[in-house]
C-alpha cells in the first residue's frame, strides 16, 4: 500500500503556472487574514473587512468585492464548482449580513468569510495534489 503525502510534500508540489501549491497558499492565506484576523483590541481579532464595514453601504460593498479575490483563485486554479459556490455562499451572507446597522459591525468581526474561503481552497488544492499524487503511484 502507497504511503500518502505529508502536508510538506504536498505543499512543495508545482501547479501548472510555475508556482506552488504552498505559494498559492500562503498569499491567499495572508490576503485572508488581512481581512479577517490582522488586528486585534481587547482579546478580539478583527481585519479590515470589519474595519471599512463600518462605513455605511459602501464598505461592505467594498470588502464583498475585494473578498472576490478568493473567487478569482478558485477560478484561475480550476478549483470545482462546490468550490466556487461555497466562497459566492460565504461573499453573499457576509455582505448582507454585514450591511445591516449596528449588529452587521458586530457580524462582520466573528463571520470571517475569508478565512473560511481560504479553507475552501485549501482543502480542494490539497485534495487534487492527493488525487494527483495517487495517479502518478499508479502509473508507475
Amino acid at each position: 500500500m502507497a504511503r500518502k503525502r505529508t502536508d510538506e510534500e504536498i505543499r512543495t508540489m508545482m501547479l501548472p503556472h510555475g508556482r506552488t501549491i504552498g505559494q498559492e497558499l500562503a498569499a491567499l492565506d495572508a490576503f485572508s487574514r488581512l481581512l479577517d484576523s490582522r488586528f486585534g483590541l481587547l482579546g478580539v481579532k478583527f481585519g479590515l473587512d470589519s474595519v471599512l464595514g463600518l462605513v455605511p453601504v459602501v464598505g461592505d460593498a467594498a470588502t464583498g468585492a475585494i473578498g472576490l479575490h478568493a473567487l478569482v483563485t478558485a477560478w484561475r486554479l480550476k478549483l470545482p464548482a462546490s468550490a466556487s459556490i461555497g466562497i459566492v455562499w460565504n461573499l453573499v451572507i457576509d455582505t448582507v449580513l454585514g450591511s445591516l446597522p449596528v449588529a452587521g459591525d458586530v457580524f462582520d468581526i466573528f463571520y470571517r468569510s475569508n478565512r473560511k474561503n481560504y479553507r475552501i481552497v485549501e482543502k480542494h488544492l490539497v485534495r487534487r495534489a492527493e488525487a494527483h499524487a495517487a495517479s502518478v503511484r499508479t502509473q508507475n
